[in-house]
Formats: C-alpha cells, sequence, structure tokens
C-alpha cells in the first residue's frame, strides 16, 4: 500500500445517452468563505432515533470528528479547462503536487498540525485535473469553479504498512474530492432561486445537463452544477459469494453505499453555504434539487442531511435499493464499481442463485441508513416530481416504482421507454418541468405568465 506523508463502492449508475422526444403521463400526487478557500459547515442541531434528516448518528464521520466541519472548499480557476479521468480498475494511485496541496489545505482548515498520511484516490476513481495543454480557451466559462474536499481515517492501513513505517502520533486518511461549478442568471432577469444540478454519473449525460444548466439561466435561477459524484463513488471493489455470505455482502454493500453517498450530502451542502458567502441574497429565494440518474438516486439523501434548505426536488429515472440496482443494471459492467461475483471460480460474475437476490436485498435494506429507500419518506414536507422510463434496465424500473412508493407517491410523470430514451426526450420536457416549479414555488409569476 502506497501512503504519502505530511501532506495533506455504491454504485456508479447511470449513463443517459441522448436520442428522441416521447410522450409522459402524468399522475397526480396521492461553509464559511475566507479567501480561497472556505469550509463545509453543518447546521443540524436535534436528534432522533428513526428520522435521517435529524439524526447525527446515521451520518458517516470524517477527518477530524467534527460534524460541523468535514472539510473544505477549495476555488479553481472558472477560465482554466478541466477534462476528466476514469481510472481502471488496475489504477496505481500517485500524488501529484494537487494532492499533496489539497490535503495540506484540508489539514489546515480542519485545525490538525500533527503529522498524517494520506492515500489518494484508487482503481475506479473519476477525478477532473487541468488541461494545460488544452490550445482553446474555455467557451462559456463558469462564475465560479471550485472543488469540495474530505477524508476519511483508514485505521486499517497501519496493519498494511510496515513495522517501521507506523507513527502512532499520525492519522492515516483517504482524500476525496468534489467538483462543481456556478453559474450566475442572465444577466437582466429577476432572480427565481438556485437549481442544484445532480448529474448521472460520470456528469453524463452531458449535453443534457448543459442544455439543462443553459434553460435554467436564462430564466433567471442561478444553477449550482456537481460536475460529478464524488470522486469515491464509482470506486472499483469486488464482492466474491460463496454459500453462506449473504449477511457479509449485504453488510459491506450497505457500509460501502453509505460512505459514498453520505459524501454527496456532506459535498452537495458545503458548495451551497460556499455560493451562498458570495451571493448573500440567493438565500432569500427558493433551492430546487434536480437529480438525473444516479443523481436522481442520491437526491433523497442529499436533501435529507440537509432538509430546511431545499423548496422543491425533481428526480429524473431515479430508483432505490442500491443493491439491487447494482446487481440488475445493464451498466453495471461498464460502471465497475461495486460488484458482487456470484461465480467466482469462473471468469465473469454469474448470476444470483434462486431466491439470494431477493435475501440480499432484504438484509441489505436491514442495515443501510443512507438508501434512498430510508431518505425518500423524508422529503414529504416539499413539492416533489418524479419523470420515470417503464422500461428502465439500467436504473431498473420497477426500482424506480420503489423510489415512488417510498416518496409517498408524488406527481409522477411516466414514459413508456428506456434509460437513454427518456434522457433524449428531456430537453422537450425542461420546459414543463420549469413550468411545474413556477407552478409550485412562485404561483404569482406562473399565474401572471399565463394570462
Amino acid at each position: 500500500m502506497m501512503l504519502h506523508k505530511y501532506a495533506l463502492t455504491l454504485l456508479g449508475l447511470i449513463l443517459a445517452i441522448p436520442v428522441i422526444p416521447a410522450c409522459r403521463a402524468v399522475h397526480a400526487p396521492q461553509m464559511l468563505a475566507t479567501g480561497s478557500t472556505s469550509v463545509a459547515r453543518d447546521f443540524s442541531e436535534t436528534e432522533t432515533d428513526t428520522d435521517p434528516s435529524v439524526n447525527a448518528s446515521i451520518w458517516p464521520t470524517r477527518w477530524g470528528d467534527d460534524p460541523s466541519n468535514r472539510g473544505v472548499i477549495i476555488d479553481l480557476d472558472p477560465l482554466a479547462n478541466y477534462r476528466p479521468i476514469h481510472y481502471s480498475r488496475y489504477h496505481q494511485g500517485r500524488s501529484t503536487p494537487t494532492e499533496y496541496e489539497d490535503a495540506a489545505q484540508l489539514a489546515a482548515a480542519l485545525g490538525i498540525e500533527r503529522g498524517f498520511k494520506f492515500k489518494p484516490e484508487g482503481p475506479g476513481a473519476f477525478v477532473f485535473v487541468e488541461d494545460t495543454l488544452a490550445d482553446e480557451p474555455i467557451k462559456d466559462p463558469p462564475t465560479m469553479r471550485f472543488k469540495y474536499v474530505s477524508a476519511q481515517r483508514m485505521e486499517a492501513a497501519k496493519a498494511d504498512a510496515a513495522p517501521d513505517d507506523i507513527d502512532a502520533r499520525e492519522d492515516h486518511v483517504t482524500l476525496e474530492r468534489t467538483w462543481f461549478t456556478f453559474r450566475d442568471p442572465k444577466p437582466g432577469k429577476d432572480t427565481l432561486g438556485t437549481i442544484v444540478l445532480l448529474p448521472g454519473m460520470f456528469g453524463t449525460p452531458e449535453p443534457i445537463v448543459n442544455a439543462a444548466e443553459r434553460y435554467w439561466t436564462t430564466k433567471g435561477y442561478a444553477v449550482l452544477r456537481m460536475s460529478s459524484h464524488p470522486s469515491r463513488y464509482t470506486q472499483h471493489m469486488t464482492l466474491p459469494y460463496f454459500d453462506g455470505r449473504t449477511e457479509s455482502i449485504a453488510r459491506q454493500a450497505a457500509q460501502s453505499a453509505d460512505q459514498r453517498v453520505a459524501e454527496c450530502a456532506y459535498a452537495t451542502h458545503a458548495a451551497l453555504d460556499h455560493v451562498f458567502a458570495q451571493r448573500a441574497s440567493l438565500e432569500d429565494h427558493p433551492v430546487v434539487l434536480v437529480g438525473m440518474s444516479g443523481g436522481a438516486m442520491a437526491l433523497p439523501s442529499v436533501y435529507a442531511q440537509n432538509p430546511e434548505r431545499y423548496d422543491a426536488a425533481v428526480l429524473i429515472a431515479g430508483g432505490a435499493n442500491f443493491l439491487r440496482i447494482m446487481i440488475e443494471s445493464n451498466y453495471s459492467d461498464w460502471i465497475d464499481a461495486i460488484l458482487i461475483d456470484f461465480d467466482p471460480m469462473e471468469d465473469d460474475l454469474g448470476s444470483p442463485p434462486p431466491g439470494v437476490l431477493d435475501t440480499l436485498s432484504e438484509r441489505y435494506l436491514q442495515l443501510a441508513r443512507l438508501d434512498a429507500y430510508h431518505t425518500a419518506p423524508t422529503m414529504g414536507n416539499i413539492p416533489v416530481l418524479l419523470l420515470h422510463a417503464t422500461n428502465d434496465k439500467a436504473v431498473p424500473a420497477e426500482t424506480g416504482d420503489l423510489l415512488y412508493e417510498r416518496l409517498g407517491k408524488p406527481e409522477r410523470w411516466t414514459y413508456p421507454m428506456g434509460h437513454e430514451l427518456i434522457f433524449a426526450a428531456l430537453p422537450t420536457q425542461i420546459p414543463r418541468i420549469d413550468s411545474w416549479l413556477s407552478d409550485k414555488l412562485h404561483p404569482a409569476i406562473s399565474t401572471g405568465a399565463g394570462q
């Protein structure tokens, strides 16, 4: 194991590929900034034993063990070109000066002065790096670009390290980063609020996310966009299944899922703090969560971590029960995040024996705390809209039905198509979604526009 000194797999699901428009069916509802960095703050104070929106005990800790200060925002040059890198499952993590600088800034923000060792992202991770060789200037640069950096303690590292490399006075941590952009509303428009865009895996479908971003900034919304899920969200792990290992597999999947989804929530919360610190007037306007595919799967937990902050939500082609999705999704091999090998003696993953998937899913849901299955019921206090593809195989349609049930059967528009086509049709639906938001959040404007 390679660890670096004194510096500072849920699943990935869901690519959506643009194709064609279609009809819909509608179901009525039955951190504080300072200079170039800011510290992430958590304003939740009350706790219960059952409600994920206020139960601090279900939220995983981060380095520093301070729920009011889990990470740091680092500003980036909005004019710089950045390119994504998806590490293969065989990637050997190597730290660049950027990782050392990120780790050092994180330690400083957390007030950690003792020595530590950190490990960068590993196989399957998804990161963004500045493209210093790009010839063309970035077109239509965002107003702001920044990243959220946090770390988890890695106690197992001490057992894996060479004996002469262990120092009890040092922490061993794993670094994680999430990149964001922010755009102000277009000039001349009355500010309507802030749209928080959570895309599909690896930032997909990028052309559709771009179109949605342009549309809403033109209408008068500021847009905070997660460039992709946190860097370790798609980090690779394979869990070999043998008879009798149901408990172990369910527990590992639940723990990994909770960590990955929690980081989405922490990063989004910190990003909004950072934006509001520089755009204080936005706090007086509605904040809307919009999740696409993998973003829609994480959205209920993003909401549950800070429910008082959000005023409406739109979930497009999402689902609940991540373990079932990761096994049944037709994108699981491509995403290559958390895989369950049902035939460890052969090269392929095999299929679950009869009844095993149901048993695994049931036990996973008992152990997971931040799956959308558990966090979706917290969203009953805000308007929620679902867009659902009845033939979805990427986020299997039945898991979308489960999400609908767990949300309390809010308004849902259904489309007789698969995952790719619902996103192909999305540009034709965005104005309708915008009208829905106006009806819920700006009824006076909506009524006036219709006269």
